[in-house]
């Protein structure tokens, strides 16, 4: 099932919600203890807030750098509307993209891109040029992305 725009969640749903963003690797039973309910009950919620669309997937963080992935840089692409759907699938072909975002107004889009190299990044954006105008900026500093608290879950709610 798919998430529909601001879907009802109770007070237990918004906990475990936070719970999770903070650590998904949290026992079924432990987050239980957490929110006060039985294995058997937290696991329905689980299941439920999964089949909503709400709890998509668990993952791990993994930092880049260690890797050998040390330089992010943001790419903003402005083309045309017939070079849409063949950026998106060329896109979706770089394993360097991380995310994607489609815009409105002058850019159309704006890659994240994790490289290990200028050469790798002046690679991607000259593949990337063919489409349109483009503009890099490297990333100094990545804080870490906030997690969706129950005041925001709330506000969406109202």
């Amino acid at each position: 099932m798919l998430a529909t725009a601001g879907q009802q969640l109770d007070p237990t749903d918004m906990l475990i919600i936070e719970i999770m963003q903070e650590d998904g690797r949290i026992s079924v039973s432990e987050l239980g203890r957490k929110i006060g309910l039985s294995q058997p009950a937290t696991s329905e919620r689980l299941k439920r807030l999964e089949e909503r669309g709400i709890i998509t997937g668990y993952g791990a963080r993994i930092d880049p750098a260690v890797l050998g992935l040390g330089m992010m840089a943001v790419i903003r692409l402005r083309t045309t509307h017939e070079f849409i759907r063949p950026c998106l699938k060329q896109f979706s072909e770089m394993p360097h993209v991380m995310e994607v975002l489609r815009l409105t107004g002058e850019d159309c889009f704006i890659l994240k891109v994790l490289v290990p190299s200028p050469a790798e990044l002046e690679t991607i954006v000259d593949s990337i040029a063919r489409y349109g105008a483009v503009t890099t900026s490297l990333v100094l500093r990545a804080e870490p992305a906030k997690t969706i608290g129950r005041a925001l879950i709330r506000r969406a709610n109202s």
